[in-house]
Parts: structure tokens; sequence; C-alpha cells
């Protein structure tokens, strides 16, 4: 039950990141479709169990010990290696956004010069990340209960608001949908999630070898993810216009309670980030690891030392481009792990 746990920790802390704990994700992929967002979570949920399930199976069997190999067993030598030349830039230029997020974040908040703030976030990411499969789990461990207590004190204040069942109906009624398309938004970010997990979850099967824990951990982390995304859309919707209008929703809506709601959050927020950032580069230095035969802290060591110097260019535009075209690629992957798996003997 304690790896259960374990592996739900990590697999909820790969997908809810700063960008689904600040609720700007919410938001884009799921409460600009109004009410039908609620249904687009509850099918995220479900594809994350299938397709999780189906990708633990291909890690144990196949015996994958980095995204490269199942993105090659699955696409093929060809298509694989374009994804996953795609996938290691997309993976890096984010892991350079995490590192110069966590300095501004440190700036902002606590007036810490940018750039000491910088090597402060890289200086931790590097310890962290030399104890490897280790770390990334003691850090899960550590944040995600952390995340899934503020946004469950966010849906108490927000619930508790609300003077009945009728003044919801209402609010809820009078939300104008800005989009239509719930249900591609709903597959391409569950793709889009998954995707990014495999980097994470492909290395782990190579060192934690019991393939139901693996299972139980994913189905948790999953229903968990679920709970926490329904209430960030139900408080969202809930201070519909103006949550829909503001860079951290989230932030907003804590903000309506008093100022150590919001502290907290914004404390979340970071370690968030360092989590995401954590996890990008376990991901991404076990590929590096395994395909040049180099030890895996000489890998993170030689990672965040070029990735310091391009986190005070910044990416972020750049990535932002990639974001479409990565949960298309993304989509693509994820159809070809179904058809591996029941094709395969």
């Amino acid at each position: 039950m304690k790896e259960d746990f374990k592996i739900a920790s990590v697999f909820i802390g790969i997908i809810i990141g700063a960008g689904l704990a600040s609720g700007q994700e919410i938001l884009q992929f799921f409460s600009l479709y109004g009410i039908k967002g609620f249904f687009g979570i509850i099918l995220c949920c479900i594809i994350y169990i299938f397709i999780s399930t189906i990708i633990i199976a291909l890690c144990f069997k196949l015996n994958f010990k980095s995204y490269k190999e199942i993105i090659y067993s699955v696409l093929g030598k060809k298509v694989g290696a374009v994804v996953d030349v795609f996938l290691t830039f997309f993976i890096f230029g984010s892991n350079i956004i995490m590192i110069s997020g966590g300095g501004a974040m440190l700036n902002e908040y606590l007036g810490i010069n940018k750039t000491a703030g910088t090597l402060i976030m890289a200086f931790f990411v590097l310890i962290i990340s030399f104890f490897s499969t280790q770390g990334l789990i003691t850090v899960n461990e550590f944040i995600v209960p952390l995340s899934t207590i503020s946004i469950l004190a966010i849906g108490f204040f927000v619930l508790k608001s609300c003077s009945s069942i009728y003044q919801v109906h209402s609010i809820f009624k009078n939300i104008i949908p800005m989009k239509n398309t719930w249900l591609l938004s709903s597959i391409l970010y569950s793709s889009f999630n998954l995707m990014s997990a495999i980097g994470v979850l492909c290395p782990m099967t190579a060192e934690i070898k019991n393939k139901n824990n693996f299972v139980k951990g994913c189905i948790l982390g999953s229903i968990v993810l679920t709970i926490i995304s329904l209430i960030i859309n139900y408080s969202i919707l809930l201070y519909y216009p103006y949550s829909f209008n503001v860079e951290i929703p989230n932030l907003y809506i804590a903000k309506q309670f008093g100022i150590i709601l919001p502290s907290f959050l914004t404390i979340v927020i970071w370690l968030e980030m360092f989590s995401t950032e954590i996890g990008n580069i376990y991901s991404l230095c076990k590929r590096i690891s395994y395909s040049y035969k180099i030890s895996y802290r000489i890998s993170v060591l030689i990672v965040i030392t070029i990735s310091v110097p391009f986190s005070f260019i910044g990416f972020t535009n750049l990535i932002k481009l990639l974001y479409p075209p990565f949960g298309a690629v993304s989509f693509v992957f994820v159809f070809g792990c179904i058809l591996k798996y029941f094709t395969l003997k």
C-alpha cells in the first residue's frame, strides 16, 4: 500500500504542476467550455487510468528504461526519432522555464535578486536530482499533499460562501461557453500529460519492479487529480467572469478569503514549479544516461549547467508555440500505445 501511495504521489506530481495548481490549465482546457468542462474532466480521468495502465504494461513487458525506447517501439524508428527529438527539446525548454520562473517568484515575493533566485532554484534542483528516483518520490510525497490541501481549502471556502444551491444554479446558468470543442480539448489535455508522464514512468518501472503497485498508484493518482480538477473548475466557474480574466485564477479566488490562503497557495505554486523541474531533470537525464552510457549524476550536472545560462534568455514564447503541435503528437503517441498493446503477442 505504501508503494501505491508513492507512485500515486509521483503520478499526481507529474501532471499537477504549477499550471494546474494555479488554475490556468483548468481554465484553458475545461472552464472555457462552461458546464461541459466537468464532463471533460471525467473523460480525462478515464483516459488517464486506461492509457497509464497500457503504458505500464508495455514498460514491464518490453523492459523500457527511458522515454526514447517506448517512443521508438510505439511509433517506429523514423517517426520515433522525430518525436524523440521534439519531446527532448520540449522537456529541456520546460526545464529552463521552471528554473527561470522559480527564480522570478523568489525575486517577486521575497525580494531576492533574480540571478541569485535562479541560482538558488538550480542548486536545490541539483541536490535533489542527485538522489534520482528516491529524490523524485520524496519531493512529491511532500509537495503533493500540500497542493491537495490548498485546493481543498479553496474548495471548502468557495462552497461555504454559497448561500444556496439556487445561487450556484443561477451563476452556472449565466455562464457563456467561450468554446465548444470540449471533447477534443479533454483528449488533447490528457494525451499531453500522459506523453509528459512517460519520461518519469518508464525509468521508474526499471527500478520498482512491482507492476500492480504502478497500476494501483496511477489509478489512485488519476482519481485524486480528477477531484482536484473538479474543485478548481467549480471554483473558477462560480467566480465567472472575473476568474476568466486573470493570469492565476486560483490566486484570485483565494484572495477573496483573507491573506493566509493566497500566501499558502503562492508557496505551493513555487513548490510545484520545483517539483515539475525535478520531474523534467529526471526524465531528461535518464534518457541521456541510458542512451550515452554516462552516469545519471553526470547527466544531471551537465543539463543544469547548460540550463542556467539559457534561463536568463527565456524560452517561454517558443515553448508556447510548441504546445499545439505537442498536443497533436501526444495524441498520435497515445493512439500508438493502444495499437501496440493490443497487437503485442
